[in-house]
């Protein structure tokens, strides 16, 4: 199993997590990315660290549960159906090309997507993964767009490679020039 692969259903499973903590959530993209995954959401209400760890429990809950990915080719017409309280998604299918699209199923949450993605879980490292920050992300990188919340998270294959991922950031924010700067008054 690809690491990517997995990588990209986390964000799903985030993406799960949040909709059944924050049920008014607008939902943008969450693609794998270096060393990690990320999701932006049009959210309710502004989140703290604290809310990082109940998502991060939430999606524990989740993948213990050992969903199943599901792909479907559906119409673009099914599409805006599925998606038409979700805003971002129904920008996103207009500009696609041809008439039908991907989506992926998974329990609850719905996603567009080509994928692709793990067969269940049950394939996710429970312990090799680690919800790591938050940021502020205008949609589609256009500031004149809304700001959304990108929720980043880490994941590897072992808890090991993720515990030496975690202590090399540590050490390197030590190291930061910006951060010695402000402790040495400079």
């Amino acid at each position: 199993m690809k690491i990517e692969t997995i990588r990209h259903s986390l964000s799903h499973i985030m993406a799960a997590a949040v909709q059944e903590l924050y049920p008014k959530t607008k939902f943008g993209i969450g693609p794998a990315v270096e060393n990690g995954f990320y999701y932006d959401f049009d959210l309710p209400q502004s989140l703290s660290s604290e809310d990082l760890t109940k998502i991060e429990k939430k999606m524990r809950e989740l993948i213990r549960q050992n969903i199943r990915f599901k792909k479907k080719i559906i119409s673009k017409v099914e599409a805006e159906k599925i998606f038409k309280n979700q805003l971002y998604k129904l920008e996103l299918i207009g500009e696609l090309p041809g008439k039908k699209v991907g989506i992926y199923e998974s329990e609850k949450f719905i996603d567009l997507c080509k994928g692709p993605h793990i067969k269940s879980t049950k394939q996710i490292p429970i312990d090799a993964f680690k919800l790591t920050k938050i940021a502020g992300a205008y949609w589609r990188g256009n500031e004149k767009r809304p700001m959304l919340t990108r929720i980043y998270g880490v994941a590897f294959k072992t808890k090991k490679e993720l515990n030496e991922f975690l202590k090399r950031q540590e050490e390197a924010e030590k190291r930061d020039h910006r951060i010695l700067g402000q402790k040495l008054e400079l």
